[in-house]
């Protein structure tokens, strides 16, 4: 009786592994399926794209198992910078503030932690993008904003010596000091700032970088 019983309980835990093993399979693949329909969506709306995917397997064990956790918070991040409207000048809607929160959060995290060095990078480009951007609309505080972002432009082309537009960026920062020192050296103010912070800030494709 007592075999009988143990023969039954090894079949029961053998039947709940494979069931187990099952629904695991079933959510990496619509992990993945999921990932590459946002990635598309995300190219004509990123406020729809989510990468994410309901699980049958709590703990976020299909995440962990195909390696994509860093490229999802780079994915978020990228899409909060484009949400936060960069380009514009100040905070003209209240939702931009927070989506910018998000992404300087999320940026900051993969500078610190992330394992690729040109990931690390592209994060510090767009780091020093929202901070060049800021420098745009705020004139009280406009000569450390763009020390700011020169400095996270520096970092970025440090991590990725073939980082472009990184390098763009930085060019484009220090002439802009270079303006606002002479003119406050003049006694004058600088003239109104137009343009972007960045050629295609916001632009590119999630995990590719910039």
């Amino acid at each position: 009786m007592r075999r009988r019983l143990l023969t039954l309980v090894l079949a029961a835990a053998c039947l709940a592994g494979a069931l187990a093993a099952f629904a695991l399979a079933l959510d990496v693949a619509a992990l993945r399926a999921g990932l590459r329909a946002d990635d598309v969506r995300y190219r004509a709306a990123p406020e729809a794209a989510r990468w994410s995917a309901r699980e049958l397997v709590p703990g976020a064990v299909a995440i962990g198992l195909t390696g994509v956790r860093d490229d999802l918070l780079f994915r978020r991040a990228l899409r909060a910078v484009r949400l936060s409207h960069p380009e514009l000048p100040g905070f003209s809607d209240p939702s931009y503030a927070v989506h910018r929160n998000d992404a300087t959060a999320w940026l900051t995290e993969i500078v610190q932690h992330d394992a690729s060095a040109a990931r690390r990078s592209a994060a510090a480009n767009l780091l020093g993008v929202l901070s060049f951007a800021d420098a745009i609309a705020d004139y009280a505080g406009r000569a450390k904003l763009l020390e700011s972002a020169a400095g996270r432009f520096r970092q970025a082309i440090a991590l990725d010596p073939e980082n472009e537009e990184a390098k763009f960026n930085l060019e484009l920062t220090l002439s802009r000091s270079r303006v606002l020192e002479l003119t406050e050296a003049g006694g004058g103010t600088e003239p109104a700032p137009g343009g972007r912070g960045a050629r295609g800030a916001g632009a590119g494709d999630p995990g590719s970088g910039y």
